[in-house]
């Protein structure tokens, strides 16, 4: 992978054009015990990255591929338990798991790419 001088090392995502707006997408890693997932959401206003796990059981937070958000499009629900959590901090607003946050993922842009951080993959 080409790097931008200067900026931090990382796994190439997908384009950042390739997430719809008001979208999201997300990027599986690894394999069995160290399999982790996130996911990016993009707004107009840029983007926000969480690490696809509930705070309350685990579990990913995708009703099906790169669905995270509820009917509405307002908050990111869980697919286990309806769990939902604002956009902006991942703070989670109704549900078993109320006051949690999101784990945010470490993601950046050169050059109109999608980057993980690597400190994130090897976390």
């Amino acid at each position: 992978m080409s790097q931008a001088e200067g900026a931090p090392s990382g796994r190439r995502l997908c384009r950042l054009d390739e997430i719809p707006e008001g979208g999201g997408k997300g990027f599986w890693f690894g394999r069995d015990v160290e399999r982790f997932g996130v996911f990016v959401l993009r707004r107009s206003k840029g983007f926000v990255a969480y690490v696809n796990s509930c705070p309350h059981r685990g579990t990913p937070l995708d009703w099906q591929p790169d669905r995270f958000l509820d009917v509405g499009g307002r908050l990111i629900q869980c697919s286990t338990h309806g769990a939902l959590f604002r956009i902006a901090d991942g703070v989670c607003v109704k549900g078993p798991c109320a006051g949690a946050v999101l784990t945010r993922a470490a993601v950046w842009v050169c050059d109109g790419v999608l980057y993980l951080s690597d400190e994130a993959v090897h976390a």
